[in-house]
């Protein structure tokens, strides 16, 4: 389809999406550390070449006679997570508490919540006395530092947050009771495994019943 600036939408949207990353620039500098704000400098910046690319080389095969065409599908899908999950999420929402299972049998922490336990392969979540709270509390045994992140093509903003992520294993679980999740933004030379780390929530009213509903793991041992 082609678009009244006479180019097709995906072009058009490429360009829309180099214009706003001067935009998201502002929002780079804001980043506290300087680390990471150099990680956002980095990404958008391969961004914006790679995008700008693309535009020249579309132009480029056009001049050259060529027809170009691409296709962006968009399939936005609702899907039931089930009784389990659902309780989960509510749970996060109404309580800013982490629900867990623990099989009957082996003993073994389910989470997050399942029907079955993976060992014994015999049902759970049935009966209430199934059900546990972890703590929001943990230690992190593996750190992930993104240094590029992606830009969205639509929008030229930068995908996800500037935060380093942690494999955090819960208070009240065992040791497979692991959640990945966003860790306070800190200098990277302060981050180490087997630091003590809290969850920090959002507000009640901003909270949907999702993952996110913790913002991010604040660290409560060793700040300096």
């Amino acid at each position: 389809m082609e678009s009244k600036r006479g180019i097709p939408d995906w072009a058009a949207h490429i360009q829309s999406a180099l214009s706003e990353m001067e935009k998201e620039e502002k929002n780079r500098d804001a980043i506290a550390v300087e680390t990471y704000r150099e990680y956002a400098r980095i990404s958008l910046d391969v961004a914006r070449k790679k995008y700008q690319g693309e535009v020249d080389a579309y132009r480029t095969a056009l001049d050259q006679g060529y027809v170009v065409v691409d296709t962006v599908i968009d399939l936005p899908f609702n899907e039931s997570c089930g009784m389990r999950l659902s309780r989960f999420f509510r749970t996060l929402r109404d309580e800013a508490r982490i629900l867990a299972l623990r099989c009957p049998q082996c003993q073994r922490v389910v989470f997050p919540p399942r029907p079955v336990c993976g060992f014994c392969r015999i049902g759970i979540g049935e009966r209430e006395d199934d059900w546990l709270f972890l703590g929001d509390t943990g230690t992190v045994i593996s750190i992930i530092l993104a240094t590029e992140r992606e830009v969205d093509r639509r929008t030229g903003k930068l995908v996800g947050r500037p935060h380093p992520c942690g494999f955090i294993r819960l208070d009240g679980g065992d040791h497979w009771t692991v959640l990945v999740h966003y860790l306070e933004m800190i200098d990277p030379v302060d981050l180490k495994t087997g630091r003590r780390v809290k969850a920090v929530w959002k507000p009640r009213q901003e909270r949907k019943g999702r993952m996110s509903d913790i913002d991010y793991f604040q660290f409560v041992e060793g700040r300096g």
